[in-house]
């Protein structure tokens, strides 16, 4: 007869697999009902199902020095970038990283979740929206989102305003001379708010200036984000060049381009020079993040840089700082936020004359 596992227990009690672990091991981190802790008992009585010794031992294991980053790709720059800099400096902290890429997939994130979160780290990472907020309450390991949130998500966040990222673009392209612009992105979804919230600080500066119908907004309409691809291009980086080039066919007015991100900026760049169009004595182009090939592409992206490495390093401090945790009583949410910063470079520049 199979060995009931852990599995078998949470679906007989109808919780998660990281609700079992806990109730099991009597854990004082997080509050159960009564309800779902009988529950959960009377499920593995039920099937039999006991925690072997070294089970035991694994999940009242304290401190792993370990931590666990979750990342949706690795094809964009920024969370290669990301992971570099978490790394570097856990490393100086003695913590070891380890990786997983969900290839924005919700099942996977769950999984990584419930696989390593409830014992075996010390500390979850997030770069991207969480899709399982309420599993959040149950882990064991303290978390934290290098990103955007939403105001009522339980994660502490190490956040950048993109309103004023948007913001500052749209000042800098204003003075250039800049009148009709081009917002252009990957799908708005449930995996960012950045998207969104960098062309509403757009649109809001250039409403200041009484340009209430700018900038023009071009999104791909794809709905799954595959960065295995047929042109085995980086999906970011082929949305800019598949919509630039649509642009480009309506014979656009638009005198500047705007990437949601470098990935996207660099392929609107890549389509403009292989269709003859000069950066910026036709059309300017910027982005946003700042990644390492914003300043080695020709030109170089005028961009906004994001002050990673100090926005990665506050999220360790954040969760290797056990004494000031403990401190605080459960539920909190601690945010810091960041200030963006214009970087100019060679792809903008004053508006053509007609």
């Amino acid at each position: 007869m199979k060995k009931p596992t852990s599995l078998d227990v949470a679906q007989l009690a109808r919780v998660s697999q990281t609700t079992v672990s806990l109730i099991l091991n009597n854990s004082d981190r997080i509050s159960f009902s009564q309800e779902t802790r009988e529950r959960v008992l009377a499920a593995a009585k039920e099937l039999g199902y006991q925690l072997t010794p070294r089970q035991k031992h694994s999940e009242k294991k304290k401190n792993s020095r370990t931590l666990l980053v979750l990342t949706p790709t690795l094809t964009n720059q920024y969370y290669a970038e990301l992971i570099q800099a978490v790394e570097d400096y856990a490393d100086t902290l003695r913590y070891r990283v380890v990786v997983c890429n969900t290839f924005r997939k919700p099942e996977l994130e769950r999984y990584y979740l419930e696989t390593f979160a409830t014992s075996l780290v010390d500390g979850v990472i997030y770069t991207f929206l969480p899709s399982f907020p309420e599993l959040l309450k149950t882990l064991v390991a303290p978390s934290v989102l290098i990103g955007e949130k939403q105001d009522d998500l339980p994660i502490c966040s190490i956040e950048l305003s993109n309103l004023n990222a948007g913001s500052m673009l749209a000042e800098h392209l204003y003075q250039l001379g800049h009148r009709r612009l081009t917002f252009i992105s990957t799908p708005f979804n449930q995996l960012t708010l950045s998207r969104p919230q960098r062309l509403e600080g757009m649109r809001r500066q250039l409403e200041l200036h009484g340009l209430k119908d700018q900038p023009e907004v071009l999104v791909s309409t794809e709905s799954v984000e595959a960065d295995i691809r047929d042109d085995r291009l980086p999906f970011e980086f082929s949305v800019g060049r598949q919509l630039t080039a649509r642009l480009i066919k309506q014979n656009t007015r638009s005198t500047a381009l705007v990437g949601v991100n470098d990935m996207t900026a660099l392929g609107i760049l890549s389509q403009l020079n292989a269709q003859g169009v000069k950066v910026p004595k036709d059309i300017s182009v910027c982005g946003f993040d700042n990644v390492f090939s914003s300043s080695i592409t020709t030109p170089g992206l005028t961009t906004i840089d994001h002050h990673l490495h100090e926005r990665c390093k506050a999220a360790v401090d954040m969760l290797v700082d056990r004494d000031r945790v403990s401190r605080i009583a459960p539920p909190y949410v601690n945010k810091i936020e960041y200030t963006p910063q214009l970087i100019v470079r060679g792809s903008t520049g004053p508006v053509r004359k007609s």
